[in-house]
């Protein structure tokens, strides 16, 4: 055989396929699916790491295999492990501050792509380092089968896990900004004192830092925003006002040093503040979990074989396409009508208009909807495409679609906002894989 297929439970009734289940009282948890798919999926990465053989998905009481479904597990995976819920459990990242907002739903979201929670010594660390090692042994199973794991990880993930880039400098917020300020202006003070012929005791050093930490401008310089104003306040007076102490974010969390919580921020010891802030942040707190993921994939394929590409190459290839761009142009290059469809049906026109107006969120559906993966493959809408077809049977239902071979069925809209609503319903009411007969919906 050419491939390996591996059976994996969903909870729920038999009936009811993947997250279109609605959890009832004898079904498990939402938390409870999650973590049985993680664990299942573990065990089998596995017992398949070192496997020459393509895996194949298929889930008990679906009839459907294939690649779609295959493509859907990778999706599905990537959700659980990215959701706020398994975070918790075992803390793979770290958390972002909408709290479920801002479209975040049960799911991290960030800006510049997650980043990994950094741990000390202990149970959660080693916790956090099996399902890393889980994940990079999930990514090169991808990776040698031609798919993609969906996780939105930044670019500086696979800088310091794949490509052993050394942690940025200069990053940081406020503390950090003042910090290097201040050395850069005691760099100008020794030496105009030197040049000047005076030799710089360290009782003066500490005198001139206690004048910058009074000095009134600390908020205007460091926290300050276009169009907003602040008081102004000295960098004394806002420690003094939040209480920043030497823990992970100045205010809680893990001490950086012996009694951490107790030694208080101070313009004498800022500098060392941020250097410990910035180890264990992006060095000492995350190696282990790193080394874990680089081990992990290492076992599936060679990690060197990868060091020909840059993170940016690297995000894509892995995670696919950071954002869904698509416009008029490339949409009726990709969108194929078919059987009795054509580029002038107006379902297709209306199709295209929809697409067109969609956010990111939505695209990341459609996406999900036709093709069983919130995300373009890499090579963006080069690597993409869709089979239109007309649905005669579906009266004016919902549209409906075949991910195994990238189909979209659609009945006849006698607008295009009654499209929008149907496909956004038909979107939002399901995710992963869809076979066709279960697609069918009533209007």
């Amino acid at each position: 055989l050419q491939s390996t297929l591996l059976r994996l439970q969903r909870s729920g009734q038999p009936e009811k396929s993947g997250r279109e289940r609605i959890c009832e009282a004898n079904e498990l948890s939402e938390e409870q699916a999650e973590e049985m798919l993680l664990q299942q999926a573990e065990a089998a990465m596995e017992l398949t790491a070192s496997s020459h053989r393509m895996l194949e998905v298929q889930f008990d009481s679906e009839t459907g295999f294939g690649s779609a479904v295959t493509r859907s597990f990778y999706a599905e995976v990537a959700r659980s492990l990215q959701s706020r819920g398994a975070n918790c459990r075992v803390p793979m990242w770290v958390e972002d501050d909408s709290l479920g907002g801002a479209g975040g739903g049960g799911h991290l979201r960030c800006r510049s792509g997650l980043w990994v929670r950094p741990l000390p010594l202990g149970p959660a660390r080693e916790d956090a380092e099996q399902r890393f090692r889980f994940l990079g042994r999930l990514v090169g199973r991808a990776l040698k089968d031609g798919f993609i794991v969906p996780l939105p990880l930044g670019e500086a993930f696979f800088a310091r896990a794949l490509l052993a880039q050394p942690p940025p400098r200069g990053a940081g917020g406020a503390l950090a900004d003042f910090a290097r300020g201040l050395r850069r202006a005691e760099a100008h003070f020794i030496r105009q004192r030197q040049e000047a012929g005076y030799a710089v005791s360290e009782e003066e050093l500490q005198s001139w830092r206690r004048s910058q930490g009074q000095a009134p401008d600390f908020t205007c310089r460091y926290l300050s925003t276009p169009g907003a104003s602040v008081e102004p306040m000295s960098f004394n007076d806002y420690m003094c006002l939040i209480g920043v102490s030497f823990l992970e974010t100045g205010l809680s969390g893990v001490p950086l040093c012996p009694e951490g919580a107790e030694k208080a921020v101070t313009v004498d010891n800022v500098c060392e503040f941020v250097e410990l802030a910035h180890s264990f942040w992006l060095d000492e707190g995350v190696a282990a979990q790193l080394s874990a993921f680089r081990e992990g994939l290492n076992e599936v394929l060679p990690v060197e074989c990868l060091s020909a590409f840059d993170a940016t190459e690297l995000r894509d290839m892995i995670c696919g396409e950071d954002t869904v761009e698509w416009g008029e142009r490339e949409l009726l290059d990709h969108l194929h009508p078919s059987g009795s469809m054509t580029r002038a049906s107006p379902s297709y026109q209306h199709l295209v208009a929809v697409l067109l107006d969609m956010d990111q969120g939505n695209r990341s559906r459609f996406l999900d909807f036709v093709s069983s993966c919130p995300r373009l493959p890499p090579g963006g809408m080069d690597s993409f495409h869709v089979d239109v077809f007309p649905d005669a049977a579906g009266g004016r239902g919902f549209p409906r679609s075949r991910a195994c071979a990238n189909q979209l069925y659609l009945p006849s809209y006698r607008s295009k906002e009654e499209l929008r609503e149907r496909l956004h319903e038909a979107m939002h009411g399901s995710a992963g894989h869809h076979e066709q007969e279960q697609r069918i919906l009533a209007s």
